[in-house]
Formats: structure tokens, C-alpha cells, sequence
């Protein structure tokens, strides 16, 4: 499913979005099969963070979902003509999108959705420890 659509993409003007998705540029006019590929694959990163957390796909969409999908849309059309990110008008929007949505995939973010999961308020981390009864030398356990 996608979360946004053409219309959805104001940050863009029509002249740019003719640029980023006409292959054959004699045409002068969006190619919708670009884009929708380009929407579907941004929906599907969303999703690929927000599964954990969220029953996806969503339906209805919501309001953060399309907004963060516009700004992926946005940033991979860039990236489709080989814009370096520094050069991409979407690449710190971009990094902000990923970076909120690895927090959701962790609990600690969310969404105007109701989880799928729920988190505990507190949880120890603990790293599992190997015992040997050993020496560790340089890394060979050595018997002693």
C-alpha cells in the first residue's frame, strides 16, 4: 500500500517532478510508473522499521506515516538521478525520518497508532558471560 500519492508531493514542483521521474525527457510529463514505484518502495522502507511495532500496512494511513513517506519519496527521486546527498534539498530530512523511525522500531518513539506491542517502562540489559574456568591470555583460554 501506498502513503502518499503525486498530489501529496507539494515540496516538489511539477517542472522538478517531470525531471526526476521522465526518462524520456522529449515527453515532458510525470511518469507515473516511476513514481508509484518510487512511493511504493519509500512505503515499504517505512514499514521495514515500523513492522515491529505496528500492524502494517496501514490502513488508514496516518498523518506522520504520509509525511515521512512524502520526505523518503522525495530524497529517493533525488537519489534516482544520482544526487549526491549533499546536494539533496531531502537529505536531512531524510536522516531525521530514519533516525525517528529506528526509535519507534525500538519503543522509544511513536506514532498517532496504537502498537501492536507493548514495552515495559524498565528492563535490565544484561550480556550473556561465558565461564571456562580459564585464563583468558591473548585471546586463548588457557586451562590452568
Amino acid at each position: 500500500m501506498n502513503y502518499c500519492s503525486q498530489s501529496d508531493l507539494a515540496e516538489i514542483s511539477q517542472t522538478n517532478l517531470i525531471g526526476l521521474t521522465d526518462d524520456a525527457p522529449s515527453q515532458g510529463v510525470v511518469n507515473t510508473t516511476i513514481l508509484n514505484t518510487v512511493i511504493a518502495n519509500a512505503s515499504a522502507e517505512i514499514d521495514s522499521y515500523l513492522a515491529n511495532i505496528y500492524t502494517v500496512p496501514f490502513d488508514p494511513v496516518p498523518a506522520a506515516v504520509k509525511s515521512m513517506t512524502v520526505v523518503v519519496t522525495c530524497y529517493r527521486l533525488f537519489r534516482r538521478r544520482l544526487t549526491p546527498d549533499e546536494k539533496n534539498l531531502f537529505y536531512e530530512d531524510y536522516k531525521r525520518v530514519v533516525e525517528f523511525l529506528k526509535l519507534a522500531n525500538e519503543g522509544v518513539m511513536h506514532i498517532d497508532q496504537a502498537p501492536k506491542r507493548t514495552f515495559p517502562q524498565g528492563s535490565a540489559s544484561t550480556r550473556a558471560t561465558i565461564y571456562s574456568g580459564g585464563i583468558f591470555n591473548g585471546g586463548l583460554i588457557n586451562s590452568m
